[in-house]
Order: C-alpha cells, then structure tokens, then sequence
C-alpha cells in the first residue's frame, strides 16, 4: 500500500486543524493528573478524599452516551462542519464556568457536562472529518492528526500546572476557554465538509471533474441501509464496540492517574509532570508510526500487534505497581505513551474498513456512544479498587489486574474480527 504522506496542501491543513481538535479534546481526562486534586484539597477542603470527585469525570463519560448520539444523528444529517462548531462554542463555555466552579455541586455539574462534551468532540467530529477526507489513506493521515493526543499530555498537563502556580486555579480553564473559540472561528472561515467541495480530491488522488461530481451526488444522496436496527444484529458492530471500549478504559484510567501513579513510586509532582512530558514526546513520533503500520500492512494486523503491545503494557504496569520499582514503571509509562495515538488512529481506521466510507457515519453514530459508555468505567474502576485496597500501592495494582484481564479479552476479539467489507466504499 502506498504510504507516501502526499495529501496536498488542502488535506495537511485539514489533519493539522483535526490533530488541534484531537489534542484540545483529550485535554479533559490528561489535565485531571493535576486539577481534581487542586479542586478537592484547595478549593472543597476535603483533605485525601479528593480522589471521590474522579467519580463526576465517571459520570460524565455516562452522559456522553446521548451526548455522542445526539452528535452523530445530527452530524449525519446536516454534515460536520455546523455541529463542530456548535460543540465548540458550548465546550467554550463550559470550560470557562468549570474553572469558577466553588462548590462541589458546580464543579461535578461542569467536570459532566465537560466529559460528555469531549469525548463527542473527540470521537465524532474527529472521526467523521478523517472518513471524509482520507477514505483510503485514513491510517496515515489519523497517524498524523492523532499525534493531538500525545501533545496534550507532552503539553497540557505542564501548562495547566504552570497557570495553576503562578496565577490561580482557573487560569488554564479560561485559556482552554480562548482556544475553543478560536477552533470555532477556524471551523467557520475555513473549513470544507468534503475534499470535493474545497476542490482538492480524497486522499489529494486527482479524479474527473464528472467522477468528483458523482461523488458529490453520491454523498448527498446516499442513504445507509444499515438501520440502527440492523446495526444492533451486526457481529462486526458488537465486536468492535468491546474492542476498542475494553482498551479505552485502559487509556482513560491511565492517563487520569499518571502522576498520583508516579508518586506511589517515589516521583514529585515536577518530576512526574518531567517524565509524562518527554514520555508523551516519544509517544508523538510513535502516533504517526502506528499510521504507516496501519497504512503498510493493513488495518486487522495492526489492531491485532497493538492490542498485544497494550496488554503487555498493563503486565509491566502491574509489575512496576507490585514491587513498587521506578524504572519499570517508568518504562510502563514510555510504552502507554507509544500506543496512545495508535488508539486514536487504529478504532476508526477499522471502523472505516469495515463498514466503508459511505456507511461510516451511520456506524460510527451508534458505535461512539457504546464506547464512551463502556470506556467511562474506567473512572469507577480506579476509585473503587483504590478505597477498596485501603493504600495507593495495593489499589493501583489492583486497578491494573482489572486493566490487563479487559486488555487479553479485547487481544481475542482482535485475533477473531474478520476485516471484510460490508459497507459501501
């Protein structure tokens, strides 16, 4: 397969705006390493018990359930472009209200609403604007954009706590604020639903100016048969729906409690923000790899690598948890930090390849939701087996036991999802 990262200047600046949405979308669950604790201990005077407000985070995934339906019907019917900048504007202001929260009720209704909101923007917008662009090249072009991910927590995490620290705790809330809106705008001036309306082709692969308007007939014309009904009875729906929410809780837990993690095994929180940094730069480099494994050797085999790849990542997590070991917890970090574009990239890029890119959003609009439902256990998981185990040590590795065990059945479900098309390409 071709693996030349030749997209045309329309189609670079369409994955560098989508590798912008990516990151300031994964920007939720990444900066909790340092703002729920600031929340509880300074702002809500709770002392220890801050890891209790990680459940509204839990809680907000639960309610992007609906909020992710509601995307994809509406992304479904009136394009992406609208809806994305709609989900902007309102990821604005809410970012803006979060950071005045002063009691635990406006805080949990903020962190909900902002979780809901994310994960919508994060795995609808994103995805869709990826399908309709690079049908065929959408694992070398979601290497790149996905790269969004790895910046978040290279970048994000270690300017919230710079904000944080030399003005107040809701100095990133109103900077995240800014960018949002400026996301929007960009939407707006600039951005086309389809490569054949802003003239450039898919994947930039030249076509008759009578194929491109096929295209554009077909693309307001068809109409899916894959009902939700239909969708409900269709294995390869299911299949991927545990697959890939099985190995988003893994993402979601981890990345949530990457630096109290770090400190159990002896790190600072400066130390640790310094480790989750360089880690993530890794990562970035490691995002666009799994793109052109993807691209190079098909989409099934580097599902089935990465899943292996993961859960050996929650062993070496749960070994560095066990005998409360630095260096192998730091390698565990390095490894998550590797995988975590693939993730982005690799759950639509299979989604694409099964269903093609004509059916896609009437998939993808059911699919989402389960996934953000399944994956939102993750921050039930972790505060469970923490209070559970009574100490930090004790309840990591327990969270990880749990991570590792989801991780083998999402490996299965890898090795035996057949990659045949069933949709319209």
């Amino acid at each position: 397969m071709n693996t030349k990262s030749n997209f045309g200047k329309k189609g670079w600046l369409v994955i560098i705006y989508v590798l912008f949405l990516y990151m300031f979308s994964a920007t939720p669950p990444d900066t909790l390493n340092v703002t729920v604790e600031q929340f509880g201990t300074v702002r809500f005077g709770m002392g220890e018990a801050w890891q209790k407000l990680l459940v509204f985070s839990a809680i907000g995934g639960f309610v992007g359930i609906p909020v992710a339906l509601i995307l994809g019907q509406i992304v479904a019917k009136c394009k992406v472009k609208w809806p994305t900048v709609g989900i902007l504007v309102i990821y604005a202001i809410i970012w803006f209200l979060n950071g005045q929260a002063n009691s635990i009720a406006m805080y949990a209704a903020m962190v909900v609403l902002i979780t809901a909101v994310s994960d919508a923007l994060n795995l609808v917008s994103t995805q869709q604007i990826m399908n309709n662009w690079f049908p065929k090249k959408k694992g070398l072009a979601l290497g790149w954009s996905t790269m969004g991910m790895c910046f978040s927590s290279a970048i994000m995490v270690a300017v919230f706590q710079v904000l944080i620290k030399r003005f107040d705790l809701s100095a990133p809330f109103k900077l995240m604020t800014g960018i949002c809106l400026v996301l929007a705008l960009i939407t707006i001036i600039f951005f086309k639903n389809y490569p054949e309306e802003a003239g450039a082709f898919p994947d930039n692969e030249p076509i008759t100016e009578e194929e491109k308007q096929a295209n554009l007939k077909l693309i307001h014309e068809y109409k899916s048969e894959f009902t939700f009904g239909k969708l409900l009875k269709t294995k390869e729906l299911w299949a991927l729906t545990v697959l890939f929410g099985f190995l988003f809780i893994g993402l979601i837990g981890v990345t949530s409690q990457m630096i109290p993690r770090l400190a159990v095994v002896g790190l600072k929180t400066e130390q640790a923000i310094m480790w989750l940094t360089i880690s993530s730069i890794i990562g970035i480099f490691a995002s666009f790899a799994w793109g052109w494994i993807d691209q190079k050797i098909g989409t099934k085999k580097a599902v089935e690598i990465f899943s292996v790849c993961w859960t050996a990542m929650m062993v070496v997590a749960l070994i560095g948890m066990a005998t409360v070991n630095l260096p192998i917890t730091l390698i565990s970090i390095v490894m998550y930090s590797c995988l975590l574009g693939g993730l982005g990239n690799l759950m639509p890029s299979f989604t694409i390849q099964i269903f093609g890119r004509y059916d896609f959003p009437q998939a993808n609009k059911l699919m989402v939701p389960l996934v953000v439902g399944i994956r939102s256990f993750a921050l039930l998981i972790v505060p469970a087996m923490l209070t559970a185990a009574g100490n930090q040590q004790k309840g990591y590795m327990m969270v990880f036991v749990v991570f590792a065990i989801l991780s083998l059945i999402a490996t299965i479900i890898a090795f035996c999802l057949k990659d045949t098309l069933i949709g319209k390409q």
